[in-house]
This record gives structure tokens, sequence and C-alpha cells, in this order.
């Protein structure tokens, strides 16, 4: 067998097979003569930023020679880690994952790396390289799984929030995963933790999942809200409880708040979702909120005034659609949620809404939705759309217009070989054997086509949620 070419042997095979001299190659590569003369003969250790300019004074692509590298560097008893870092951050920027990976493998088992490594995946999270910053998380979380350290319980919510999308099977996965480590993590984290866990379980409607996680949430928020107060925290420094949480305190005891009436929505007890309204809408208890509370504040309330609207709707009270219409009307990212909640109305009470649809029909398509301070869940926006789908099928279907209601079917079903809804597959399945016999033969193949793409996808992602588990 055949030794491994290294790199300086490259370096000395390229410069004799193009007839250059050590001075040529350095006015090439930028590397003074005497370095590349040290680094040939062994009598220097060669930097990352070196390797990145004899790979462009050979004409090789970027990176090309990491993999090489990698392997002196780790045949070493004990690799530097200024040199490791440097190498893992070109990795993260050419995004060349497997030589991340391959790093990690052989110095996981030492500990001492993972101080380091945890303080570059944050790096690499602030900085949206989140994939690479998996394997690092992922990486100290093994290393230290035993340790019970708030350090592994980041570790664990950050590859939650990295690997959160909108498959449902997955999410859940993930948020159990995930929870054992909440009561680990500071009490800044916990509470975006619980945010995002209680995001997670609403989007698969496990909403007594929601309303316990709600509730420890609004709890935790408000005793450190309080605190704050007592100790004069707010006057000497208004902003210091965002710079712990990245949002104000007063923010998650409004959302448990907002949680809880999705919870009543959801159960259909609209009395009690109304009574959590002013919950957080009436908030004469703020004292002296600085702009961040205010842009809060006017959000929820914002939110209030529509919800307050719609669960009136929900009960039956057709007289405050004008209204409700009119709130969507001036507010793009709430579109696809409030033709969800006419659409569903419409069903209940047999109502029309044939001139909101027509009115409203560009904006069914899925597509993030973005508010005042950051993005809707993925998984809830997903969850949206599919139902309103559905609902639009059960409304025409209702009214006997088959040809659309059928056509809303397959939509439904085509988002749903995507983002899986036990839910909403049941009652797409229940809809079209009602109307079966009203259905072409072009329809019913179509249908067919779609349940079986929608089972294996489905069957596919449950293996793949189990990865999680």
């Amino acid at each position: 067998m055949q030794p491994t070419t290294t790199i300086r042997q490259r370096l000395e095979g390229y410069i004799k097979e193009k007839g250059l001299s050590l001075h040529q190659f350095s006015e090439i590569s930028g590397i003074n003569a005497g370095t590349l003369s040290g680094l040939i003969n062994h009598r220097r250790r060669m930097s990352v930023l070196q390797l990145d300019r004899i790979s462009m004074g050979m004409g090789l692509a970027e990176g090309s020679l990491y993999e090489l590298y990698i392997e002196e560097c780790l045949a070493e008893s004990s690799p530097d880690w200024r040199r490791l870092r440097s190498l893992l951050q070109r990795c993260a920027e050419l995004d060349k994952l497997d030589c991340i990976q391959r790093i990690i493998l052989v110095i996981m088992e030492n500990l001492a790396y993972a101080p380091h490594l945890f303080d570059l995946a944050e790096q690499w999270y602030q900085a949206g390289s989140t994939k690479a910053a998996a394997l690092l998380y992922q990486c100290v979380a093994e290393g230290e799984k035993f340790q019970h350290s708030e350090r592994l319980a980041l570790c664990q919510y950050r590859l939650f929030t990295i690997h959160l999308g909108s498959d449902r099977e997955v999410n859940l996965s993930l948020a159990a995963s995930f929870e054992p480590y909440v009561d680990r993590l500071g009490e800044a984290e916990q509470l975006e933790a619980l945010k995002d866990l209680a995001d997670a379980y609403a989007a698969n409607q496990r909403w007594f999942r929601v309303d316990q996680l709600a509730k420890e949430m609004e709890s935790k928020a408000a005793i450190q809200y309080r605190l704050a107060l007592s100790t004069k925290e707010r006057n000497l420094n208004p902003d210091s409880s965002q710079e712990k949480t990245g949002r104000p305190i007063l923010f998650y005891i409004l959302y448990g708040y907002l949680l809880q009436a999705n919870v009543c929505e959801a159960l259909g007890d609209y009395e009690q979702a109304q009574n959590y309204v002013s919950l957080y809408t009436d908030i004469g208890w703020v004292q002296g909120y600085n702009e961040a509370e205010r842009i809060i504040i006017e959000q929820f309330e914002d939110w209030g005034r529509a919800n307050a609207c719609l669960y009136r709707l929900m009960s039956g009270e057709v007289e405050v659609l004008p209204e409700y219409v009119n709130y969507i009307a001036s507010h793009d990212s709430e579109r696809v949620s409030g033709l969800l909640k006419i659409t569903e109305a419409a069903n209940r009470h047999r109502f029309q809404v044939d001139d909101i649809m027509e009115r409203f029909g560009s904006h069914l398509k899925f597509e993030g939705r973005e508010h005042a301070f950051g993005s809707y869940d993925a998984g809830i926006v997903a969850d949206q759309h599919t139902r309103l789908l559905s609902e639009l099928a059960a409304y025409y279907l209702s009214t006997e217009r088959v040809e659309t209601g059928m056509s809303y079917i397959m939509a439904c079903l085509e988002t749903s070989a995507a983002f899986y809804s036990e839910a909403v597959v049941l009652q797409c399945v229940g809809l079209f054997e009602t109307y079966r016999a009203w259905a072409t033969p072009e329809m019913k193949k179509r249908y067919t086509n779609l349940i079986s793409e929608v089972q294996r996808n489905h069957e596919e992602k449950k293996g793949f949620a189990a990865d999680y588990a």
C-alpha cells in the first residue's frame, strides 16, 4: 500500500511539474519564499490561511485540500485548538459539513475541547450558520450527556430550535426529546424555551400540554417581572430583562394569556377565551413601560381586538363578520388564519362567504408569515394552511359545487403529503367518500394517487422522526 500523499508532497510536485522556483510560486501565492521552504521541509506548521493561499496558487478550488489538512492535524496527539478553530471556521464558511464532522468525531472524546466547541457553536448559531452549529452542539451534548449541566441543556435547546420545521411528526419527537432539559436552562432561556415548546404542541393540537406550558411560562415570567420591579432593576436599566431573554419579560406574560385563549378557542369555550383576551389587552398593571414593551403592548392589543371579534363570530354572531373581514384586509400576515376561521364559522353556522373567498383568493397560498416581533411558528402556519383547504372543500361540497370542492380536496392532500395532519387527511377522506358518486373517473384516479403519496411520505417521515426519539 502506498503512503497517503501529503499537502507538502502535492505542493512540491506541483512546483516541479510547472517548472517553477519557490520565488515564482511565492509571487503567485503571496507566501514568503522562506516560509514556503520551511513548510515543504517540515520546519514550520502550515496555517489554514497558508493552505488557502497554496490552494489558490495551485489553481485548486477553495477547501479542496482540507481533507488532507485534517488528517495531518488530527495525526497530532493533541491538536492545537487555535489551528482547529481556524480550520473549523473555514469549513463552516465553505459549507464543508463533512469536514467538520470528521474533525469532531476524532476530538469529541477529549472533554477539554467541549467549552471551545460550544463557544464556537454559539457564534455560528448567532451568525445563522445553523447546520454547522448543530454538528458542534451535538458533539458537546454527546460528550456531556451525563453531566446534567446548563451547557448540555442549552445544546439540546439549540438543536431543538435548529431542527424545528413544518413536519408534525419530527416536531413532536423533537419536543419530547428536548422537554426534560427545560428546567436545567437559565431563567431567561427557560421562558423562550417554554414558548417554543408550546408553539410546537399547538401546531399539533396537543392543547392540554399547551395549556400546561402556557401557565408555567406566564407564572415564571410574572415572578421575574415582579422581582425586577421590587429591586428597581427596571428603573436603573429598563432594557435589562430584554438583554437576558431577547424579549422583555412582559412578552411572556401576555403570550401565556394568548396561548390559554387559543386553548379555550380550540375547545369551543369562547366565553373563557374572551376572558383571556381581557388579560392580555387590559394591562393597567404595567408600570412605566419602555419602547420595546410599547411595541409588544400594541401588538397584543391588535390581536385582542381581532380575537374578541373572532370569538363572537365563532359563537354564531354573524353580524361581526364585516368587522373581522376589515381586520384581515388590513393585516396581510393574518389572512390565512383569518380566512380559516371565517370558513370554519361558515361551515358551522351555515352562512355564505363566496364574496370573501373571491376577494382574498390570491392569499390562499402557503408561505411564511411575520408579526411585530418575529415569525409565526412554521408548523402552525402549515397547519392553518392545510386546514383552510379542507374547510374550503367542505364549504363548496356542502353547497353542491362538487368540482370546486373536489379541487380543494386534491390541493389539501397535495399539501398534506408535505405537512401531514391526520385530522385533516381523515376529513378529506370523509368528504371524498361522501361525494364519491359525483366524482369523475379522473378525480377518483387522482385521489387514489394522492392518498398513496400521503401515506408513503407519512411512513417515511415517521421513520425520520424516530431518529429524534
